[in-house]
This record gives structure tokens, C-alpha cells and sequence, in this order.
């Protein structure tokens, strides 16, 4: 399963160079598979990868509360000032892929989401 998601996590930085970063994550917050695309650093550094998967693991489980409400949740997005963020759950796991500012996010999202459901269904 491992390298099916780390051949997921490549196929999906080919999508487009503004990709920055792509991960999975488990539910406890762990980095699982993926990595940051080769040259550029991380932008929160030090501790702060394991406290925004955490954060990203945390939500995921609560956002969980509202399924049988509003139905599973397909993808959350964050347009922030330096960067955009995307994850996606997947099974008890989270996709969460970085682009750059300049990147077409809708258009990026909807490659993303295509590249998910050729590897592991949604």
C-alpha cells in the first residue's frame, strides 16, 4: 500500500510544476508517504510540519461528525498568503498537497482529484 501511495504522490507533482509539496498523512498525524518537491524548503520549518499534519489529522476526524449531515467531505481548500493548500481525505488518510500562489487552483484540484480516483477510488 505504501508505494501505491508513494506512486500516487508522484504521479500527482507531474500534474504541474506550481506543485510544492505533496503527502499523505495518517490519522495520527504522520507523514506517511510524499514529500516536498525537489529544491524548494518547507515553509513552516522546524516543528511546525508535525503540528500542521496533526492539525490536518485533528479536523479530518471532526470534520467526520458532520458525514451523515452534509454528506463525506470530497476535498478542503485554503487560499492563504504565501501558499494554497489542498487535502483530500482518503480512507482514514489525508492528501494534502501545497501549490504555489500563482497556481489555477480549480483546474489544479480537479487534475488532482483525477489522479486520486485512478490510484486508490473515492
Amino acid at each position: 500500500m505504501e508505494s501505491e501511495l508513494n506512486a500516487m504522490c508522484n504521479d500527482i507533482f507531474k500534474v504541474n510544476e506550481k506543485i510544492r509539496f505533496v503527502g499523505i498523512i495518517d490519522q495520527m498525524g504522520k507523514l506517511t508517504a510524499g514529500e516536498m518537491k525537489n529544491g524548494l524548503q518547507s515553509l513552516e520549518g522546524g516543528d511546525g510540519s508535525i503540528r500542521l499534519y496533526l492539525g490536518y489529522a485533528i479536523n479530518n476526524v471532526l470534520r467526520r461528525d458532520f458525514d451523515n449531515v452534509f454528506g463525506k467531505v470530497l476535498y478542503t481548500f485554503s487560499d492563504r498568503e504565501k501558499i494554497k493548500l489542498l487535502t483530500i481525505p482518503i480512507n482514514n488518510n489525508i492528501l494534502l498537497v501545497s501549490m504555489d500562489r500563482s497556481a489555477d487552483h480549480v483546474d489544479l484540484i480537479n487534475k488532482i482529484l483525477d489522479v486520486v480516483r485512478n490510484h486508490v477510488g473515492l
